[in-house]
């Protein structure tokens, strides 16, 4: 994607982002098949050019955007599952600090989906706390990848948290309500 249809897309869609109960929905764009053909390019747009080899997605969106990122990008997909969920192989846990709503969440994977050679790009649906990227970025870390940054639809966080961890994202929270 240009930077030109990239810059035309966020706003297209910061236009056209459904909200239900005036809030941000996610689930909502997913059903739009214009902004679902374009949605994995216009995320992955920033880090086209890193050498991308695995995009890591967090559990519950994470999956779905993930692999339309990773699609675009000719990178794996890897999975970052909830506690409780099934995961065959799981063999790491990571329990986060405090997402968006409050509480401290376990993630489970697997080691042997990433390694050392790996440059890993985190895809999410929001950007709040950072905390669910940081899990993931720490992940990466812990299997000697390369964490490049992370790509999200719709940012909530501050300056700080936007340049700690890389994050370039679509459109801005408070543009949408």
């Amino acid at each position: 994607m240009k930077i030109s249809d990239h810059t035309n897309f966020c706003s297209f869609l910061t236009k056209k982002f459904p909200l239900v109960n005036n809030h941000p929905d996610v689930a909502g764009l997913l059903r739009d098949p214009y902004i679902l053909q374009r949605l994995g390019a216009a995320m992955a747009n920033s880090f086209h050019s890193k050498g991308i080899t695995k995009v890591i997605a967090p559990e519950a969106r994470g999956p779905v955007l993930g692999a339309l990122v990773a699609k675009y990008l000719r990178a794996g997909l890897v999975l970052v599952r909830k506690d409780g969920r099934n995961h065959p192989g799981a063999d790491v846990t990571i329990t986060s600090d405090e997402t968006w709503t409050g509480e401290k969440i376990s993630f489970l994977t697997r080691s042997f989906d990433i390694d050392e050679t790996d440059r890993v790009l985190v895809v999410d649906d929001w950007a709040t706390t950072g905390n669910t990227i940081r899990v993931a970025k720490q992940f990466a870390n812990q299997m000697g990848a390369t964490y490049i940054g992370s790509s999200v639809i719709v940012n909530k966080a501050d300056t700080a948290i936007l340049t700690e961890l890389n994050i370039s994202w679509l459109v801005n929270f408070d543009d949408l309500v």
